[in-house]
């Protein structure tokens, strides 16, 4: 089932945060996945804020810095976890995923939030 996912990523060679894209993508379409991450090798993790749960995709290939994620918001329950939609109120955490994941550890980049965020949608 499609959710809304967000793909943050780097303008080559700076430390700004391209546009935004919000998209309806499937967490299994890897094939997908892979394109918009420039990877072979997908990996994932859970990653628990005090403002909710999020799944990161990644190439697996790479380590921090890493050249992009994708974002889904996630909801954990015992057994399970079940992707869910990023929503506006989510926008907190592009900071924090520029921070910990596309930045290196040590850095004397500010952060600049993106211009924009593009909603991308399919014709059906």
């Amino acid at each position: 089932m499609s959710k809304v996912m967000w793909h943050i990523a780097l303008e080559p060679g700076t430390s700004k945060i391209q546009d935004v894209i919000i998209a309806n993508l499937d967490a299994n379409d890897f094939e997908t996945i892979g394109m918009l991450l420039s990877t072979n090798h997908v990996d994932g993790k859970v990653f628990e804020t005090k403002h909710g749960s999020y799944m990161l995709m990644y190439g697996g290939e790479y380590e921090r810095p890493f050249p992009s994620v994708i974002i889904w918001g996630v909801e954990i329950l015992e057994e399970e976890c079940l992707i869910t939609d990023m929503r506006r109120e989510d926008a907190w955490i592009v900071e924090q995923i520029w921070r910990e994941w596309l930045m290196p550890e040590k850095t004397d980049a500010e952060f600049v939030p993106p211009e924009q965020f593009i909603v991308m949608s399919s014709k059906n």
